[in-house]
C-alpha cells in the first residue's frame, strides 16, 4: 500500500513534466520560422504575351470525281540508259540523243569481224585464232584408242629343241611398243621362262600390226602381247 507522501510528490511532477514538454515543441516549431530564408526574386516586368507556333491547318478533302472520269496518269521521265521495264518486240535503231553521239566502232556498216572471233579496240578490230587442239601423247595405251591395231603380219614362234627335249612349256607375257606404221619397235619381258623366251622375242618382233589414230593422228601404241607354247 502506498504512502501519502509519495502520491503527493509523483502527482505534482507530471504537469511540470508535460509543460517542459509543450515549450521545447514550440521551440522546435517557432526557431526555424524565425531564421532568415532567402526566398527567389519574382519577375516584376513579364512580356505581354508569347509566340507559340500556330496549328498547320486541315488538309482540304479530296475533289469529287466525276461519273465516267478517268483517273489521270501521272506523268514519268524516261530515262534512256536504263533497262526496258519488258522485253520489246522489235530491235530498234539506236537514235543519237541530243548531246550524246552513237559510238563508231571502226567498222563499216553491214560487215562483221571475219573469221572467227574478233575484239573491237581502237580503228580496227583484232581477230584472234582459236588455239591448235592439244598434240597427242608420245605413246598412247591400247585400251585407250577408239579403234584397236589388227595384226595383219603373224610369224609363229619356233619351239626350241631343248624345251621340247625337256617337254617345259609356258606362257610369256611381253609389253610391246608399236610405232606410227604399226611396227614392233620395242620389247620387254613381263613373265618369263628361260628357256622359251628368246623364241618368243624373235617372232614377236617379225608381226606387224594396222597404223593406229588418236584424235585424227597416228601414234605409238603400248600394248601387251601373250605367247603361249604347248607340246602337241
Amino acid at each position: 500500500m502506498a504512502r501519502p507522501g509519495l502520491r503527493s510528490h509523483f502527482t505534482g511532477s507530471v504537469p511540470i513534466s508535460i509543460a517542459a514538454h509543450l515549450v521545447a515543441v514550440l521551440l522546435f516549431l517557432i526557431i526555424p520560422l524565425t531564421a532568415n530564408v532567402d526566398l527567389p526574386e519574382l519577375a516584376a516586368n513579364l512580356p505581354d504575351y508569347i509566340r507559340a507556333t500556330p496549328i498547320p491547318p486541315p488538309p482540304p478533302p479530296p475533289a469529287p470525281r466525276l461519273p465516267g472520269s478517268a483517273t489521270p496518269t501521272p506523268s514519268v521521265t524516261t530515262n534512256p540508259d536504263l533497262p526496258p521495264p519488258s522485253v520489246p518486240d522489235a530491235i530498234k535503231p539506236e537514235i543519237e540523243r541530243a548531246g550524246v553521239p552513237v559510238p563508231d566502232i571502226g567498222q563499216p556498216p553491214g560487215e562483221g569481224v571475219p573469221d572467227g572471233i574478233g575484239i573491237v579496240t581502237g580503228d580496227r578490230p583484232v581477230v584472234l585464232t582459236p588455239p591448235d587442239p592439244p598434240r597427242p601423247p608420245a605413246q598412247v595405251r591400247v585400251a585407250d584408242l577408239p579403234v584397236s591395231p589388227k595384226k595383219v603380219v603373224d610369224v609363229r614362234p619356233q619351239y626350241p629343241e631343248i624345251a621340247r627335249a625337256a617337254r617345259v612349256e609356258g606362257t610369256i607375257i611381253m609389253e610391246a611398243v608399236l610405232d606410227t606404221s604399226g611396227r614392233v619397235t620395242q620389247l620387254r619381258l613381263l613373265r618369263s621362262v628361260p628357256m622359251l623366251d628368246q623364241a618368243a622375242l624373235d617372232a614377236v618382233r617379225q608381226w606387224r600390226y594396222t597404223p593406229s589414230l588418236y584424235g585424227g593422228r597416228p601414234v605409238s601404241v603400248l600394248m601387251t602381247i601373250t605367247v603361249r607354247f604347248t607340246l602337241q
